[in-house]
Formats: C-alpha cells, sequence, structure tokens
C-alpha cells in the first residue's frame, strides 16, 4: 500500500531526538502537531509515546514527519 502526504518537514532520529525537540520543533516550522502525520520506517504512523518506544523496539527510525495534505486540514 503507498500513501500520499505532503510535504516532509523533518525527522526524529531516535526515542532521545524525539523527546528532547518535539516540544518546539512543530513551531520552528509554523505547524502544529495536529496538522502533521508521523511515519516510522516500517511505515506506521506515529502519534504518542508509546510508538515512538515501539519504533526505538523495532529498529524503525528515523521517523519522519509530513505536512497532511491539504485537503485534510482538520475542522478547527
Amino acid at each position: 500500500m503507498s500513501i500520499q502526504h505532503g510535504e516532509k518537514l523533518f525527522e526524529f532520529r531516535s526515542k532521545q531526538d524525539w523527546i528532547n525537540r518535539a516540544n518546539r520543533i512543530w513551531k520552528r516550522h509554523e505547524t502544529a502537531s495536529s496538522r502533521t502525520i508521523c511515519v516510522d520506517q516500517l511505515g506506521r504512523i506515529c502519534g504518542w509515546g508509546e510508538h515512538f518506544s515501539a519504533a526505538e523496539r523495532d529498529n524503525a527510525y528515523p521517523i519522519e514527519v509530513f505536512r497532511l495534505r491539504a485537503d485534510m486540514s482538520p475542522n478547527v
């Protein structure tokens, strides 16, 4: 299966990298986490800490962060 997403914004190289940068990196890219999707190297969507831990356990970093497609903006 192939998924379509928006542009790649950044990536997390490890769980510790996610812990260290998550609070500020979305702001630096002028977006919110709710307007992005995080995908590990096994193709799994990562939304919270348990997912980032599983990616570490399964050697599935880096986790890439993409902007949602323009037609997927959440209702605000």
